[in-house]
């Protein structure tokens, strides 16, 4: 069920909106988090963000490649095949794009949920602690050196007496992923959606982390509100997927590491450096074409501040998880997009009588009626810069 929407005034939402798009570094010249110049690389992006949804490869590089100004596709593939970022299953069950220093410190905290949240379906399966460490050391083995394709490692759990029967296969993977002995790194040759599985301890050379849980969730609470506040301990808890009370423990812990307004009765958290965005939020005149999943959206519980109640349906029509591209223009959703040869960019090039739900160009499908001309056309660079993007 959809969490109830906070009581905010529209200049809060709006306000809060474009405070989020400053600080998750989606606006140009506009560092991210707390960093103190702008990206670079996309591993310098995932070191502010923490961790970026990526269960859909493509968008999720996207996702990258919308904060990093003047970069292609080719430059994620880059960083995935250099091992400066990786993709493993993060949090709430989802693959992330994370970068590799912060792959154990997520584990400490996200796995144990995880698992706990899988057992019902792993019993279903039949599938036992005993076997998931015992293909953990089978892995290992497999994916040392040049990796493995998911075929080849199915191929290595059958071989050892496992059953990869249905979706039993599947599910052994993601339990030897959560164990935190494999990632996956470079593309698959010859795919352009595929990646090959890489013994982890082989693969991040750097791997610096907090020894215990306690400390990690400290690191990563602090990380969260300065890449995506305001935002609230609701909104933290659910992106990291864990309960509400050690998320409250670890805001005591931080201290005046974190500084926070009330608005509408509920305290938002934010990055002290940031307070000063505050008497003149920026990005009013920003506009965005962002991938399905992006963190501006799933980064939160509650997602009214920049999606209206009323067009949530809009952008997750079918209710079953899946979140189209979002066109946001200073910080608020104003419709939803496809990217060009979807089948949906037939329409004019966006003037101010066509109406909600018709196809503009590029695929662009707004939520209300009277889009200008000049609106259209930042709209049309937009979609345009996503379409470069996949070129190079």
């Amino acid at each position: 069920m959809a969490p109830k929407a906070l009581q905010l005034t529209a200049a809060q939402r709006s306000t809060l909106a474009r405070l989020r798009l400053a600080a998750q570094g989606l606006l140009p010249g506009i560092p991210p988090g707390s960093r103190n110049a702008p990206a670079t690389t996309p591993v310098y992006i995932l070191e502010a963000l923490g961790m970026m949804q990526a269960q859909d490869l493509s968008q999720g590089c996207w996702a990258v490649g919308v904060r990093l100004e003047g970069s292609g596709l080719s430059d994620i593939h880059a960083a995935l095949a250099n091992g400066s970022i990786i993709r493993c299953w993060g949090a709430r069950g989802t693959l992330m794009l994370v970068s590799p220093q912060l792959h154990g410190t997520l584990l400490l905290v996200t796995a144990p949920r995880m698992n706990a949240t899988m057992a019902t379906t792993r019993a279903q399966e039949n599938i036992t602690e005993d076997e998931i460490g015992a293909l953990a050391q089978v892995a290992r083995e497999r994916c040392a050196g040049a990796g493995a394709t998911r075929a080849q490692l199915l191929a290595s759990f059958a071989a050892s007496g496992s059953s990869i029967a249905g979706q039993r296969g599947y599910h052994l993977i993601v339990a030897v992923s959560l164990r935190g002995v494999i990632v996956q790194g470079p593309m698959e040759p010859g795919s352009a959606t595929r990646q090959l599985f890489m013994d982890a301890a082989e693969w991040i050379t750097d791997a610096g982390q907090p020894s215990d849980a306690a400390a990690a969730l400290v690191l990563l609470v602090q990380r969260y509100f300065e890449s995506h506040g305001p935002a609230t301990i609701a909104d933290c808890a659910w992106w990291l997927g864990v309960p509400l009370t050690p998320v409250r423990a670890a805001v005591r812990e931080l201290g005046q590491a974190l500084d926070g307004t009330e608005l509408g009765g509920v305290t938002y958290h934010f990055a002290p450096a940031h307070a000063e965005r505050w008497a003149k939020p920026p990005g009013a005149r920003s506009v965005l074409a962002l991938p399905g999943f992006d963190e501006f959206l799933l980064g939160y519980r509650d997602r009214s501040a920049t999606l209206p109640v009323e067009h949530a349906q809009a952008v997750t029509p079918g209710k079953n998880g899946i979140f189209l591209r979002t066109v946001v223009a200073g910080g608020q959703t104003i419709g939803t997009w496809r990217p060009v040869g979807m089948g949906t960019g037939k329409g004019t090039s966006g003037s101010s009588t066509s109406g909600p739900g018709a196809a503009h160009a590029g695929g662009f499908v707004p939520f209300e009626p009277g889009l200008g001309p000049g609106r259209a056309r930042q709209i049309t660079a937009r979609l345009h810069s996503h379409l470069q993007f996949g070129k190079h």
